[in-house]
């Protein structure tokens, strides 16, 4: 488990430099912004389900952290991402790893990247394993659009904030309430 989180982690240092450059920004720029950062892992068991007609699982939500990244059970989509107004399982692939952004990439993208609204569908007739890696910025960090994205035909979407001030809105209220980046907009 500590390979895979090292290993983990450093991917999500590279996506950042991806994202970054798509930006027109430097690769740095994220990384940098969102400052040492946490990583939080969460393994979670779903027994099998006596009653999965009986069961849901996590409401629609997104992440409030910058970046996802989840290894999913290779037999049960337990995921579920809105698209288009409808909810469509992801459904696993051998190998692979899903990657949500999280709201911090929207708002230091200005909007131009989407935190993606999903929810967990725990309710299956047999047990699975999921491992989610969160990788968060640091709390008294100052995040907000790169100035390099705003100008007179793109204005800020958001104002500055910290990532604890987002991080205490975020979980006083329920999670499938309105975007909590709708707090923040300029």
């Amino acid at each position: 488990m500590s390979t895979y989180c090292k290993e983990v982690r450093a991917l999500g240092f590279r996506l950042y430099e991806a994202i970054s450059e798509s930006l027109g920004l430097e690769a740095g720029y994220i990384g940098e912004t969102l400052g040492e950062q946490e990583q939080h892992m969460a393994v979670n068991f779903y027994p099998q389900c006596p009653a999965p007609e009986l069961t849901y699982g996590l409401p629609a939500h997104t992440d409030p952290n910058a970046l996802t990244i989840l290894l999913m059970d290779q037999e049960v989509a337990g995921l579920q991402v809105l698209n288009g107004g409808k909810w469509v399982a992801v459904n696993p692939q051998p190998g692979a790893l899903v990657v949500n952004l999280g709201d911090q990439l929207q708002a230091l993208s200005n909007g131009e990247y989407r935190s993606v609204w999903h929810r967990a569908v725990v309710n299956s007739d047999r047990e699975r394993l999921s491992v989610a890696s969160f990788l968060c910025p640091c709390n008294g960090v100052q995040l907000g659009p790169a100035k390099k994205l705003i100008t007179e035909e793109t204005p800020a979407v958001y104002r500055n904030y910290t990532y604890d001030e987002y991080y205490k809105k975020f979980w006083s209220r329920n999670l499938d309430q309105e975007h909590c980046l709708e707090l923040f907009r300029t």
